[in-house]
C-alpha cells in the first residue's frame, strides 16, 4: 500500500471518529491533498448540525456497489449541494468513481475511470 492511500485511509477513518491526528503539519496535509484544519472543522460542524452524513457511513455504502479498496474521497458542493466522491480500486482491478449526496447518501452517478 502507497503511503498515500495508507495515510488517507487513517485520515478518513479517524476524521469520521472526530479523533483526527495524522503527524503532518498543516503545509504537508495540504500538499498531499488532505483538508486543513479549518476545512475538518467545517465538515465536522456539517456532519454534527445534519447537513451531512459521516463519511463512514457512504463509504458502507460505496461498499454495497463494489467491493475493493478505497483510493480517495473527496466531499465537494456543488449548486447548494454537497456531494461525496469516492475513489475505489475494485477486485477485478478497475477503477471506480462513485459519487453520493453528502445529505441523502444516495448514490448519483457511478463510472468506471480508464
Amino acid at each position: 500500500m502507497d503511503i498515500k492511500a495508507l495515510i488517507f485511509s487513517a485520515v478518513a477513518l479517524a476524521g469520521t471518529a472526530g479523533l483526527l491526528w495524522t503527524g503532518l503539519t498543516t503545509a504537508d496535509a495540504e500538499r498531499h491533498g488532505y483538508p486543513s484544519g479549518h476545512e475538518q472543522e467545517e465538515v465536522r460542524s456539517l456532519m454534527q448540525q445534519g447537513d451531512i452524513l459521516p463519511l463512514e457511513q457512504i463509504l458502507q455504502k460505496a461498499r454495497q456497489q463494489h467491493t475493493g479498496k478505497v483510493l480517495e474521497t473527496e466531499l465537494e458542493k456543488d449548486d447548494d449541494r454537497y456531494i461525496y466522491e469516492i475513489e475505489l480500486l475494485d477486485e477485478s482491478g478497475e477503477v471506480r468513481e462513485l459519487e453520493f449526496d453528502a445529505t441523502t447518501g444516495e448514490l448519483m452517478k457511478e463510472e468506471r475511470e480508464d
